[in-house]
């Protein structure tokens, strides 16, 4: 079964939660005592790995006493049945046929009230049920026998049928030994001892079915289908180092603590027991003792091996006397490191996964997983690697996360985000309405939107970095053109990425590289993009060959810039176009020896004129010609400059393939 929606009412700060939805991931967004942490301990009682009954007396919302009801349904969740459990559900009774799902309600004193969906099912069996298990397991039997023998068998069941069929349920039953009897004896008089007394076994195994009415049979199916909620919080990651005795000492006395609990799951998996560990502990066999922890330390490494291939990890434990250490490295670690010693985050992911494998039994599968605060003391990029890992635990379970933090928020799900606010009077809500949510649920959701937009710049795993938003508007533009008139373009999976000026291609570069990105620049050939390359370069965040200067791409000596690869006479008719009401109609006379690109000497020419040349107006309206133009119909000499830069920039992306 998997879990559509879910409802929590009358528990703690929750009178009630309004319908929660959710497909593989729901996200709960909401400020501290939001009342976060009680929706998920409430649905981890509707179906806990071990018994975690509800508690009228400490969990009933205060100020409601005179409506405290054991009886009351504290959580309501909706569940759909898979073709494979409809399928067996409908083989119990035609009355099942057609359920889609469920509706199940479990009460503060811990019963579940079934509602099936979209409608209800039968609650005992009719006398035509009765005589159509009947009929077919007597059909069973007689596969292979004499046709006499099955003839005389069926007219016994074809003269029983009328008293079937207008049967009740109770009558259907009585009815059943008489039936026996003369299956029995027809079977008998033939000569066949051994059919008669697989007939009368059969006919008994019937009544016992037939005792059971079919919402009886259909419950324990529905029941056993009721996934397992598993529940952590960041705060519930095992240390790795205990003294057995004392865990032992705690556990005897019925006040085990979060990390003995842990240690206990760990030993289990491991093939180790508490008590048998502390006993060895007093004895000073420790050849032994190491050959055991070895064994131990080799089990759990195996099983974590075969069952969850998200992560490798190898185990280690040591013990001496009652100190018991747990040594864990994974595939980027060197060494075995005590698990208190690793990073807080490697402790949660280790303790977590030991968990969801021990209340998995091994499958991490089918389970719906809740987790409160996530990543909690991660830094922002642990974050997004436990973004990827949830995604991982989410594609065979379902799973529900509480978070205030805007990295721990995929933007690109927006259908999952849900907001939990307490509201005065009515406790806390969950609703999925951003715009009425308070300030602090809409500050996180709002940064996560704005983190979201500023890593749209990262979509690619290939990027070329150039400096302004004009090389970026040329460069696509022009790739496009030639990509259509069949000539080769830009390579579809690189990213063009525009960085606001020469002086901040290094700082993106590295913003890129920080995302373990392919990265590479092209970057005006002029003093400016000469300071960028020794930046880039020299500072190892590049290789040489990943730096591309325009003018050595092309082959000019000099400055050079992008402009500088369209047509001169081009560029400068759009220049003047661009400027034909400052200039009176006046020409553009540059100077007779072209040092400096084409934009440095018109800017030169302007300010002689009492002007000031801006490229980005001229690019805008040779974008606005571009829109109109085909390859065929600009100048060979602006293909050609293109070509080359473009020819360039491909050979670097097929050096990263």
């Amino acid at each position: 079964m998997r879990l559509e929606a879910f409802r929590v009412q009358n528990y703690r700060s929750i009178v009630d939660s309004g319908w929660v939805k959710i497909d593989d991931i729901a996200v709960i967004v909401g400020k501290n005592e939001s009342g976060k942490t009680s929706l998920l301990r409430a649905l981890l009682k509707f179906k806990p790995f071990k018994p975690d009954p509800y508690s009228l007396d400490r969990e009933w919302p205060r100020g409601k006493r005179k409506d405290r009801s054991a009886a009351f349904e504290v959580v309501t969740a909706r569940f759909l049945f898979s073709d494979e459990e409809r399928a067996k559900l409908a083989a119990v009774d035609p009355g099942y046929v057609g359920l889609e799902g469920i509706e199940l309600g479990k009460t503060y004193e811990g019963k579940f009230l079934p509602r099936y969906q979209p409608h209800g099912v039968p609650s005992a069996r009719n006398g035509a049920s009765a005589n159509a298990l009947l009929g077919s397991d007597v059909d069973k039997l007689l596969i292979g026998k004499p046709a006499e023998v099955a003839k005389t068998l069926k007219d016994v069941l074809t003269a029983a049928n009328p008293n079937f069929a207008d049967a009740d349920a109770a009558k259907a039953k009585a009815l059943i030994p008489e039936v026996k009897g003369q299956l029995v004896e027809a079977a008998t008089l033939m000569g066949d001892a051994a059919l008669a007394q697989v007939i009368g076994s059969a006919c008994d195994a019937v009544l016992t079915k037939l005792a059971q009415s079919p919402w009886d049979e259909a419950w324990k199916l529905v029941h056993k289908w009721i996934p397992t909620f598993i529940y952590m919080d960041d705060f519930l990651a095992f240390k790795g180092t205990a003294h057995l005795n004392q865990v032992k000492q705690r556990k005897d006395a019925n006040q085990l603590q979060d990390d003995d609990r842990t240690i206990i799951t760990i030993l289990e998996m491991a093939g180790l027991d508490l008590d048998e560990e502390v006993t060895k502990g007093g004895e000073n066999d420790r050849e032994q003792r190491m050959l055991d922890m070895n064994d131990a330390s080799q089990t759990l490494t195996n099983e974590i091996a075969q069952r969850w291939s998200q992560k490798k990890y190898e185990v280690q434990f040591n013990a001496d006397g009652y100190h018991f250490v747990t040594f864990v490295k994974d595939e980027s670690a060197k060494a075995l490191v005590p698990l208190e010693e690793r990073s807080k985050g490697f402790q949660w992911f280790f303790s977590f996964d030991m968990k969801f494998m021990y209340e998995t039994d091994g499958d991490f599968a089918g389970a719906v997983i809740l987790l409160d605060e996530p990543g909690l003391h991660l830094h922002a990029a642990a974050q997004r690697d436990l973004l990827a890992r949830l995604k991982a635990y989410a594609e065979n379970n379902q799973l529900v996360y509480t978070t205030h933090l805007p990295f721990m928020i995929d933007m690109n799900r927006l259908d999952n985000i849900w907001i939990a606010e307490d509201r005065p009077g009515e406790g806390t809500k969950v609703h999925n309405e951003w715009a009425t949510a308070d300030k602090d649920a809409r500050f996180t959701l709002q940064a996560a939107l704005g983190l979201s937009w500023a890593q749209s710049l990262f979509i690619g795993q290939k990027n070329l970095v150039v400096e302004g938003v004009t090389d970026f508007w040329f460069l696509s533009t022009l790739s496009t053109l030639l990509g259509e008139a069949g000539e080769t373009g830009l390579a579809e999976d690189l990213v063009v990425t525009p960085a606001g000026g020469a002086s901040k291609v290094a700082y993106l570069a590295t913003l890129l590289m920080g995302q373990e990105l392919k990265v590479a620049a092209l970057l005006d050939s002029d003093e400016e993009g000469l300071k960028a390359q020794k930046q880039l370069v020299h500072n190892w965040l590049l290789a040489d060959g990943d730096v591309l200067m325009l003018g050595t791409v092309v082959g000019a000596a000099g400055t050079y810039a992008i402009e500088d690869l369209f047509d001169s006479t081009y560029y400068l008719e759009h220049s003047k176009a661009a400027y034909a009401k400052e200039l009176g109609g006046k020409a553009i006379k540059l100077p007779a020896k072209p040092e400096g690109s084409i934009v440095d000497r018109l800017a030169l020419h302007f300010e002689s004129q009492g002007l000031t040349f801006n490229k980005g107006r001229v690019a805008k309206r040779i974008m606005k010609d571009l829109a109109t133009k085909q390859a065929k119909d600009l100048p060979a000499a602006t293909l050609d400059g293109f070509r080359k830069a473009i020819a360039a920039v491909n050979a670097v992306v097929a050096r990263w393939s």
